[in-house]
């Protein structure tokens, strides 16, 4: 009897920790939440820009996004609930080529056409690529310019925030960069690849022989038979993709070479990837697996957050417990009879 008593307290203060462990991790999350400023109100049309507004903003505030990771930005019709998200935010940053697709109407359908900010306009960076990490640095001050010109409340903080991911993101950069002389050896390897990735491969050092640049759901036949062409032709060893742009082409052409190839990615929030550092290690490790034998990201990209772990790990922990007393049980019915 003493024993029972001992493990139904035991499970009691199980439960207990469980829950207390719950609501305060919750609670960390609502304060969190709490701690931003209503006041600032930012919306970014790509996964990519969110990040690196967000990065400035810090705890200050919480970026919107129109369009999410996996989709393609160039084939992307607004909704009704875009209208609601964009009708009073203060700024809407986008990179340039969404403006004639549909952020000019959604927009205008939301009466806030003043709100919109282009990378490529007022910007000034043109068509750059953001993919490689000598480029994501020019869009961090732009964005942080527009920000400070905004809430110039908090200059001194969006300034700081912005050095400090501009400088994580030197340090990755570096990190890579070491990482490609001794291990990976990606310079000089031949790949023929979606022109959006132009900026990252250059980077890595590959040698680019030759590109493409329709999506998949643009591609007609003669594209396809190009694809394969000019990867014979210049004796490519791998074909890359752009995974917002399809993955099914590009991966057609190499089977038939008997070529390996690699979906990158341009914007986070596949695979579990949710900011611009992690779709570097993401992207890298996809080619490490493609040209290495490495191990390939996309099959441990599911994750359990601590919010889910103390519950599950509580619960889990009851059932040890409640099958060891049940045995015991057992026993001691089978030692009596």
């Amino acid at each position: 009897m003493k024993k029972q008593k001992i493990i139904f307290a035991l499970v009691g203060i199980l439960i207990f920790y469980g829950v207390i462990g719950h609501i305060i991790n919750a609670g960390a999350q609502k304060d969190l939440k709490s701690a931003a400023d209503p006041q600032i109100k930012v919306v970014a049309t790509t996964t990519i820009l969110r990040d690196f507004s967000q990065q400035i903003i810090g705890d200050k505030g919480s970026v919107s996004v129109i369009i999410e990771g996996g989709m393609c930005p160039g084939h992307y019709d607004y909704t009704p609930s875009d209208i609601n998200l964009v009708s009073d935010a203060d700024i809407v940053l986008y990179h340039g080529f969404e403006w004639n697709q549909f952020l000019q109407e959604l927009l205008t359908a939301a009466d806030n056409t003043d709100a919109a900010y282009s990378m490529s306009g007022d910007g000034g960076l043109g068509w750059t690529q953001w993919g490689s990490p000598g480029n994501a640095p020019l869009f961090l001050d732009v964005i942080c310019t527009h920000l400070n010109n905004t809430y110039p409340i908090l200059n001194e903080t969006f300034n700081q925030n912005c050095d400090n991911f501009k400088a994580h993101i030197s340090t990755k950069k570096a990190e890579i960069e070491a990482q490609n002389a001794l291990y990976y050896n990606f310079t000089d390897v031949k790949a023929y690849i979606m022109k959006h990735q132009t900026a990252f491969m250059s980077w890595l050092g590959f040698n680019i022989t030759g590109d493409w640049d329709k999506d998949d759901n643009s591609m007609t036949p003669s594209d396809f038979d190009a694809i394969i062409d000019g990867a014979y032709e210049t004796g490519a060893d791998i074909i890359v993709m752009n995974y917002q742009s399809g993955t099914d082409i590009g991966k057609e052409a190499a089977d038939y070479l008997g070529i390996p190839s690699v979906p990158l990615l341009n914007f986070p929030g596949v695979y579990g990837i949710q900011t611009y550092l992690e779709q570097l290690d993401f992207n890298i490790a996809l080619l490490n697996w493609a040209l290495n034998n490495g191990a390939d990201p996309r099959t441990s990209s599911n994750e359990i957050g601590l919010d889910l772990w103390i519950p599950l790990a509580t619960f889990a922990l009851i059932g040890i417990l409640l099958i060891i007393y049940m045995r015991s049980r057992n026993i001691k019915a089978q030692i009596r009879n």
